[in-house]
């Protein structure tokens, strides 16, 4: 335990920046913070909100926040005040926080908060706890006031399940930088996750997915039972949670696509035809009948109850990737079509957005929907849109009237990968955090008229197809590139500068972070060719391994230039604290092989993507199955000559995307002299196995054994070394 006397640095790393700092006198006087501060006046939560942070540095507490009359932490409501400004002065005897609104006094205090030693955030006590009898804050006048009143973020639970402990962790992780937007996406073919109590089997069957369950498994989550789901209960405590820290969580019901998990809790809502139609994503029978009443009169009692949960005027309602074809084959939706004198199945879409805007207005609600609804044009325009894919599709969004928010899959798919070297997927982008920045919602966009008006704003989006594995993955993914949206969101365009931005997340923000628990991404050393490292930030430390091992927290920290005969074997990983970036080596050390090889397969493969490619050693060219895998079916690779290596590597799953890997199976190989395969490794959560072989390798084999969790497989061509 530390207690101590610190003075605080003489400018703050606010993020987001505000819209206008001054310190009045060079910042040569100051503010004392000690347990004698007084706090007057403020939200009765905002109030308890800063005791609780202030607390967790400041010792001892006990009552004397309500106290000394001589210095003091002052809260006034002003009418003038935008919604989500105010003003904080600090003076030598006291901070006055000018605000119009509760969420105003809020964002104060965050900005207030960044004025403190990290510590204020982190909630462990004991022995590595930092107790204060002072801290000394800088005289500064801020006026503030965010650049857009929507600053977002999606995050997919369907795909990969995360508790209520998470949900509420996470939500104080947005609060921190100013999001006050929460697009929950709770339902998707691969999991439904909030309670429905006229629809018990939602839950019952639909939130969950396995080896025995209605649900396959999908994405790495395993043979055995898995998923999850939030029961009112927890909604009610997490809605109340987020609109204390002035979060409005938007839920998303996705409909008519997307609705496996509807679908197999209760198919009578399917439509009335057998086609296996695959989805985008390779789902079959995931879209609902639109052509009889009773699928609307299901959605009403779904839409009911979900709007007694969500105070928010919206739930968004999907309404993209539909595959509507499967419209087509049913006598229902058909029937609809020639009443309406509909000629496209597409046009059935529209229908739905009316029709669910009719049960939503019903109990008070408006449409929220992804870009497809402003091809429809049958909702009002008073509903909002959220546009994923580019600007070019947000300008049809607002000249057709409709208010709109940016999730451009190009800059702020948080799923994509940071580098080519890191996992994710790259379909949309390779997304680092500078290109995050770089975006502004309103470039490229006519805005003449009102236009501008309806551009509400931004938010990031996080799918979960890949954050089953590793643990903390979700934050790795997000952070801190959610910082960067944050920025976005709130600070003026012109005060904008990445530089700046960085050199500020690397003085304080990763401290802050860290204390805030969140496990997010650094950078990878810089290694050279002739093995020269360079640390990406100064407050870092590069650890290495002579082994090829991973480098944990115990590994050495590289000190100078590393010598050694074998810069194969040097791995380099960064470190904040316990936080690590990914491994790298000394590059052009290690030495691949491409030994002559004859690749067969039991399974058909899709003509761009035959077996072929296995033995061209291009990691571009995978083979890919044209349909499911079976138990027994396998992929042989059988060398000219044997094969002496130190290791090879089977990688199975699709490059770009991460996705159709083998989950079920394992590797044998045949050695020279040997009449018979030795069984290997079964394949990890990162669909791989390593071989170390010890003596010459003849062939290689995989061996599926089950379901692979996927509509496909795809295998890479063998890393031999």
């Amino acid at each position: 335990m530390l207690t101590t006397v610190l003075q605080a640095q003489q400018a703050f790393d606010f993020v987001p920046a505000p819209a206008q700092v001054q310190y009045p006198d060079g910042g040569a006087s100051h503010f004392v913070f000690d347990k004698n501060v007084r706090i007057v006046g403020g939200d009765d939560f905002n109030v308890r909100y800063l005791r609780e942070h202030l607390a967790r540095v400041f010792n001892p507490l006990g009552d004397s926040w309500a106290g000394d009359p001589t210095r003091s932490i002052e809260f006034v409501r002003v009418k003038s005040f935008p919604e989500e400004g105010y003003s904080l002065e600090v003076t030598p005897s006291r901070i006055l926080v000018t605000a119009s609104t509760r969420a105003g006094e809020f964002y104060a205090i965050q900005t207030l908060l960044q004025m403190l030693p990290p510590q204020v955030y982190r909630r462990a006590e004991g022995p590595d706890a930092m107790l204060l009898r002072q801290w000394e804050v800088p005289c500064v006048e801020i006026v503030d006031q965010p650049r857009f009143s929507w600053r977002g973020s999606m995050f997919d639970v369907s795909r990969t399940f995360f508790d209520k402990a998470y949900i509420l962790r996470h939500l104080d992780w947005l609060a921190y930088h100013k999001i006050n937007k929460f697009h929950w996406h709770l339902t998707d073919d691969n999991g439904w996750r909030v309670e429905i109590k006229k629809y018990p089997k939602l839950t019952q069957v639909g939130a969950w997915r396995g080896r025995n369950e209605a649900l396959d498994p999908a994405y790495n989550s395993g043979e055995e039972r898995f998923g999850g789901f939030y029961t009112q209960e927890d909604i009610r405590e997490i809605v109340a949670y987020a609109a204390d820290r002035n979060i409005e969580i938007i839920p998303e019901i996705d409909l008519p696509g997307h609705s496996k998990a509807l679908a197999v809790s209760y198919p009578e809502i399917l439509c009335r035809h057998n086609e296996e139609l695959l989805s985008v994503q390779g789902e079959t029978r995931n879209v609902i009948c639109v052509g009889r009443e009773n699928t609307y009169k299901m959605l009403d009692n779904i839409i009911k109850e979900i709007a007694q949960l969500f105070p928010s005027k919206y739930i968004h309602i999907g309404v993209e990737e539909v595959v509507t074809e499967s419209w087509k084959y049913c006598p229902d939706c058909q029937e609809l079509m020639k009443e309406k004198g509909y000629t496209e199945e597409r046009q059935l879409l529209g229908y739905f957005g009316e029709r669910m805007e009719k049960i939503l207005a019903k109990y008070g609600k408006k449409v929220e929907a992804w870009e497809d609804v402003v091809e429809a044009k049958t909702i009002s325009r008073d509903n909002l849109v959220l546009v994923w894919h580019d600007q070019k599709v947000l300008q049809k969004a607002l000249d057709a009237g409709y208010p709109a928010v940016t999730q451009n899959c190009y800059y702020l798919y948080m799923d994509m990968k940071y580098t080519p070297a890191e996992r994710g997927h790259t379909w949309a982008s390779i997304i680092d955090v500078e290109k995050v920045y770089s975006f502004d919602p309103l470039q490229g966009l006519d805005l003449s008229g009102d236009k501008q008006k309806l551009v509400r704003g931004l938010q990031g989006g996080l799918w979960t197809e890949l954050l089953f594995y590793p643990p903390h993955f979700s934050e790795y993914q997000l952070f801190p590139r959610m910082c960067a949206v944050a920025e976005v969101g709130w600070t003026p365009q012109e005060l904008r500068n990445y530089a700046d931005f960085d050199a500020r997340l690397a003085r304080t923000h990763f401290e802050r972070m860290w204390n805030m628990g969140i496990r997010f991404r650094i950078p990878a050393p810089d290694v050279d060719a002739q093995g020269n490292v360079r640390c990406p930030y100064p407050n870092m430390v590069i650890r290495y391994t002579f082994d090829g091992t991973e480098p944990t927290v115990s590994s050495p920290v590289v000190t100078g230039r590393i010598v050694t005969d074998h810069p194969e074997n040097l791995r380099f990983a960064t470190f904040y604290a316990d936080v690590k970036s990914i491994t790298v080596e000394v590059p052009g050390t290690r030495t691949y092989l491409k030994p002559a090889v004859k690749v067969s397969s039991s399974m058909e493969t899709v003509k761009r993507q035959p077996v072929e490619n296995l033995a061209l050693y291009e990691k571009s060219k995978s083979m890919r199955t044209a349909n499911p895998p079976k138990e027994g079916d396998y992929v042989l690779f059988t060398f000219e000559e044997p094969v002496s290596c130190r290791t090879i590597t089977v990688q199975t799953n699709d490059p770009v995307n991460n996705f159709f890997g083998i989950t079920q199976g394992f590797v044998e190989v045949l050695y020279e002299g040997d009449s018979q395969f030795t069984p290997s490794d079964r394949f990890n959560m990162l669909n791989r196995v390593v071989l170390r072989p010890d003596r010459p390798v003849k062939a290689v084999k995989i061996v599926i054994t089950g379901s692979c969790e996927g509509k496909a497989v795809s295998i890479q061509p063998l890393i031999i070394e």
